[in-house]
């Protein structure tokens, strides 16, 4: 009787800190810097620039949404980590157009089938939309 309390106190000890390690893990990665392979300075401006091109709006989207998480970013080669105030992610988030010109273009663009590959991958390649917001562009058509 003793040994199979032992045996079940030791699963549970070995469950319990796979789960926490697990979440502890998760939240590290999470909220991790976002790492950039430029210098951070030349990756500012890349969100700053007012860009025309839509698909590139997209791209800077999802590339400000990774930043939000932590307001972080860290230069791959020197290892330089740069934190970003509120204000400064505000002026981001203004330079790109935000999420509502984004879903402007997917919903303004005149071919469908153009029009259902630019919706899939922004909602399941860049996750900036959601499947919902897919569904509600496609419906209105």
């Amino acid at each position: 009787m003793g040994k199979d309390k032992v045996v079940i106190i030791v699963i549970i000890t070995i469950v319990f800190s796979a789960i926490l390690f697990g979440i502890l893990m998760a939240y590290k990665t999470y909220y991790s810097p976002m790492r950039v392979y430029d210098s951070i300075d030349e990756t500012i401006d890349m969100l700053k620039s007012a860009n025309e091109n839509e698909h590139y709006r997209m791209e800077m989207l999802s590339m400000f949404n990774e930043l939000s998480r932590s307001c972080k970013m860290k230069d791959y080669k020197t290892g330089e980590v740069r934190k970003f105030t509120k204000e400064e992610m505000n002026e981001f988030y203004t330079a790109i157009g935000g999420k509502e010109a984004v879903i402007n273009y997917l919903s303004n663009i005149k071919d469908e089938e153009n029009q259902i590959e630019e919706l899939e991958y922004a909602c399941y390649v860049l996750k900036i939309i959601t499947s919902d917001e897919l569904a509600h562009i496609l419906n209105n058509k």
